[in-house]
């Protein structure tokens, strides 16, 4: 058993030694990189609004996100990488309160939200008009 576990540790030491050397040395560049906070505009998307409904009044084009995430990882993003989709299936006619949330936000492996500004939209829905006929 001993001459069994001496062989399985000892035999190719150097190839494994430096292996170990390696994988510490690439372990220890990865933890030593900072950790940062960045600001970035995303797109705001209005989905799933109800049939028959359309959306009303001002809704900003854009939010700011407060990111998290590695610097190196966060200096690659671009621009189109990140958009918040905020879901309007459970919306009636009238005016109500859109929660913004981190689950909303389409992001990039690597980063994490840690905040949305603004938090809330306030939308009017109103019924679509009915299609006028059309005259021949």
């Amino acid at each position: 058993m001993i001459r069994l576990l001496r062989r399985i540790f000892l035999s190719h030491a150097a190839l494994k030694i430096s292996a170990l050397v390696i994988s510490f040395a690439l372990w220890i560049a990865y933890t030593s990189e900072p950790v940062v906070e960045a600001g970035y505009s995303a797109p705001l998307l209005l989905v799933n609004v109800p049939a028959g409904l359309k959306i009303t009044g001002e809704i900003p084009s854009a939010v700011l996100l407060r990111v998290r995430g590695r610097l190196n990882r966060l200096r690659s993003f671009r621009p189109g990488e990140m958009s918040v989709r905020a879901d309007c299936s459970q919306t009636h006619p009238g005016t109500q309160t859109v929660y913004l949330g981190p689950n909303m936000v389409q992001v990039p492996y690597g980063a994490e939200i840690i905040g949305i500004t603004p938090p809330e939209l306030e939308i009017s829905l109103m019924p679509n008009p009915p299609p006028r006929p059309q005259r021949k």
